[in-house]
């Protein structure tokens, strides 16, 4: 049961990665790029996890209480895009904020945290059995 559940968690974690490349590349309905122009009619989007991370993203830019412990919603988005800079593959041409940043800060870390953080790319890219999704570096083993 357990097992079934860290899967699960593992496929949304992927599903958000893959939702908030198409955001920051492409744009989604009112969020996006901004060199994109929105359409007020703009057709449904296939990434069931946008809409969610759409009003993350919003709360992200804003929120007031980027301190550590502070705000919970904060510290997921800052989790999601750390956990992209971990799997991008093209961290120079990448369009998600923090991207290069992330990747720069990563190589200064911890032996620890860095194997923690190497066990859940696994995980997370080994959930899609992928192999070179956009922007993402194909399954290794830790």
């Amino acid at each position: 049961m357990r097992k079934r559940n860290d899967q699960r968690i593992y496929s949304q974690l992927y599903e958000a990665m893959e939702a908030l490349v198409h955001i920051c590349r492409d744009g989604c309905k009112t969020i996006g790029p901004h060199d994109k122009d929105f359409k007020p009619n703009h057709a449904t989007c296939n990434y069931e996890a946008c809409k969610g991370l759409e009003s993350l993203i919003r709360h992200f830019a804003g929120c007031k209480l980027r301190v550590p412990g502070g705000c919970v919603h904060y510290k997921r988005m800052w989790q999601l895009l750390e956990l992209h800079s971990r799997v991008c593959a093209g961290s120079d041409q990448c369009r998600v904020p923090l991207c290069r940043n992330l990747k720069e800060k990563m190589e200064k870390q911890s032996k620890k945290d860095e194997s923690r953080w190497k066990l859940l790319v696994k995980n997370v890219l080994g959930s899609k059995k992928i192999g070179g999704s956009p922007f993402f570096l194909p399954v290794t083993n830790c």
